[in-house]
């Protein structure tokens, strides 16, 4: 992983990301994965699942958005009431205006649940699609695609649980705002120019000035910058490795290092919000003062309009109220504009690891999906990993295992055994040569059908938080699986008699977050009975008893030559006592077998597996 992702993510582990943090992040991933933002038209397409919900949500944002017009004209209708000497009209004008305000609360009320509820169903919808469809195809790709820096487990967590709402901030309830405002404004622009084109001129030119002080408002607002968010990092650190290392500091007397280096560090950030104090108080002032610049120029010349017999007073009211009350509503636009933008960004992440396909598809129901006996036949293969396409693992291994036998791979670290059993579970393909199963190209047959035959026991077992029971049958149908059988199971992995005599819960004692309630060597015997419930034709036994101490060795050893009668086996071994009785010893080096035999056949060649035993200080046999 570069340094770049490994700060990112360190700050993805401090919290939710502010909208200009996640759309410098979402930029700087879209350009390292060659993505493109996506537009308004494919994010809208995801959700036609959703287009009644949308289709009401959009008539309620038209008519709300023709509230606030109705609003300006109901007001000035209700001044001019007001002014009428007749108090018989007066009340009975005033009456109804007041019943046409409760109308205009009413329906301005009911469109904004009815908008915010259909517009957030849809965008829940929408990410909760995005996520489930996301992280299927996650689940299909192929382990070449999880090697990529890019796609860690980190970065793809981020994907589903960051990324993917994101999205959905194009279809919610600011949506539903934009299309508000601009019904609004269009309406209050209408009504304007219909009652004094003059007047409603003046007022658009002028009243962008408005936004001029709004903008200087917000620029100086917005969040700290790099420099002075990292000072002011660097300083909490600093403060914590004193205070976690308070006895150093003050045996080495470095207290005044540490209090100069601390001050440095806020001195930078005290000088920024100096100034920036200063600028914001003349930012507010200007933006608050010029409004009523605005309204007075907006007045006195609606008063010339009226001297010149151009507009009629009411008139001028109804224009000035049209704009006034409607653009305050261009607000909500600015709001949705950074998020589209920041939604943008994230759909062409999401949409890019949509649309990746795997090499190897394990969901694909194409492929042989013949009876599988154990035969194993690897010819000529050659192979290198994806992220390391230069450096050859193997370079033309050959191996033959019959059904019912147990073949031991030993060698140095790095000469390509676990890579054997990746490419026997399909996990990579290799570059050349072949590997049959029972005589079948492992690329004919059907990858799910294969992995199903096998199972994979490795140095360091991983288990999940839920009981014994539920770790042991994990991916199987609980219906189809008897007690008994799980039983049985824990017998063979040895694990039976510590279950039954030292858990009260017994099999529904939970296991904790990977396992940590349990040693190494019970996990290990769990890891075991799982494999052996399935019945496994194939059994791959990755270094299963290299991190385990002498004592969990020997039982966890007892299990495994217990769990190999009766099947083809394939250890990987990196001490040789575990492997003496093994059918086959294939000793590899740089990525080929050097020599093969039983264990007194190797021993006596003294040969690359003698010097190994040697080293080990392993007794003839």
């Amino acid at each position: 992983m570069s340094v770049d992702d490994d700060e990112e993510d360190e700050e993805l582990k401090k919290g939710p990301e502010d909208l200009k943090s996640a759309t410098k992040r979402l930029k700087r991933d879209l350009e390292r994965e060659g993505a493109q933002q996506q537009d308004f038209r494919k994010i809208f397409m995801y959700a036609r699942p959703e287009w009644k919900f949308l289709i009401i949500a959009f008539a309620t944002s038209i008519i709300s958005g023709c509230v606030f017009p109705a609003f300006s004209l109901f007001f000035t209708q209700i001044m001019e009431v007001f002014s009428t000497p007749d108090m018989n009209k007066l009340r009975e004008d005033g009456h109804f205006w007041a019943l046409m305000f409760i109308v205009l609360g009413v329906v301005q009320g009911g469109c904004l649940f009815f908008n915010a509820f259909f517009f957030g169903i849809t965008s829940e919808r929408l990410t909760m699609r995005l996520r489930s469809h996301l992280f299927k195809n996650v689940l299909r790709m192929d382990i070449a695609y999880f090697d990529m820096p890019h796609h860690s487990s980190g970065k793809i967590s981020t994907r589903l649980a960051t990324d993917a709402p994101n999205v959905k901030t194009a279809l919610d309830y600011r949506l539903g705002g934009v299309l508000q405002a601009f019904i609004s404004i269009a309406c209050g622009l209408g009504i304007a120019f219909y009652y004094g084109w003059q007047m409603a001129l003046l007022m658009v030119a002028i009243f962008p000035l408005a936004g001029v002080g709004q903008s200087l408002q917000m620029k100086y607002f917005q969040g700290r910058s790099e420099k002075d968010k990292k000072n002011n990092e660097n300083a909490g650190r600093l403060a914590l490795e004193a205070i976690e290392n308070v006895r150093t500091v003050q045996a080495l007397t470095l207290e005044e290092k540490f209090y100069n280096m601390f001050s440095e560090f806020l001195l930078g950030p005290h000088k920024t919000y100096t100034t920036k104090a200063v600028m914001q108080g003349i930012s507010y002032a200007f933006s608050t003062s010029i409004l009523y610049f605005l309204y007075a120029a907006a007045f006195r010349f609606g008063l010339f309009l009226i001297e010149q017999d151009y507009l009629a007073p009411m008139h001028v009211m109804r224009v000035l109220f049209a704009i006034s009350f409607t653009a305050g509503t261009a607000g909500w636009a600015a709001a949705y504009f950074p998020e589209y933008s920041k939604a943008r960004l994230a759909a062409g992440i999401i949409f890019k690891m949509l649309g990746e396909k795997p090499k190897i598809d394990s969901f694909m129901n194409g492929g042989k999906k013949s009876n599988i006996n154990g035969s194993i036949f690897i010819q000529g293969v050659r192979f290198a990993y994806p992220e390391r396409s230069g450096v050859k693992v193997l370079q033309g291994l050959n191996l033959h295992v019959e059904p019912g036998q147990t073949l031991a791979l030993v060698g140095p670290s790095g000469c390509g055994k676990s890579t054997v059993v990746s490419l026997l579970e399909r996990f990579y393909d290799p570059l050349g040569g072949e590997i049959k199963i029972d005589g079948e190209d492992i690329r004919e047959l059907n990858v799910g059908h294969v992995r199903s035959h096998m199972a994979l026991v490795s140095q360091e077992p991983i288990l999940f938080d839920c009981s014994i029971k539920e770790n042991i049958i994990y991916g199987l149908d609980p219906r189809s699986i008897s007690m008994e059988q799980i039983k049985q199971a824990c017998h063979l992995a040895n694990i039976d008699k510590f279950i039954e005599d030292n858990l009260p819960e017994g099999y529904e004692t939970r296991v904790g977050e990977k396992g940590t309630q349990l040693s190494g060597g019970q996990k290990q015997r769990i890891a075991i009975a799982r494999a052996l419930i399935r019945n496994p034709k194939i059994l791959l036994l990755d270094e299963a008893t290299s991190a385990l101490d002498t004592e969990s060795e020997s039982i966890v050893q007892q299990a495994l030559d217990r769990a190999s009668q009766g099947r083809t086996c394939i250890i990987i071994a990196h001490r040789l006592s575990t492997i003496v009785n093994a059918d086959c010893i294939a000793v590899v080096k740089n990525g080929v077998v050097i020599e093969q035999g039983t264990h007194s056949e190797l021993i006596n060649r003294k040969g690359a597996y003698f010097h190994l035993t040697q080293k080990q200080n392993m007794k003839r046999e």
